[in-house]
């Protein structure tokens, strides 16, 4: 997702050649550049400056 315009979803190979965390816990709030993520038991939600989104949990991946 970029900080501007609608989420997409992209099927391509995981890369674990970078700085990032493969999980994070309940309840974090984080912003990364232009957008921002919630973690909950439900899932992970991330929005961008224009309030496009994804979720991503084990059961669902949805992008809106």
């Amino acid at each position: 997702m970029k900080d501007h315009g609608p989420a997409q979803l992209i099927c391509d190979r995981l890369s674990r050649n970078t700085d990032a965390f493969d999980r994070v816990e309940y309840g974090v709030t984080g912003a990364f550049g232009g957008f921002r993520c919630e973690s909950s038991a439900n899932g992970l939600e991330c929005r961008n400056l224009d309030n496009h989104a994804f979720f991503l949990s084990h059961v669902r991946q949805l992008v809106f």
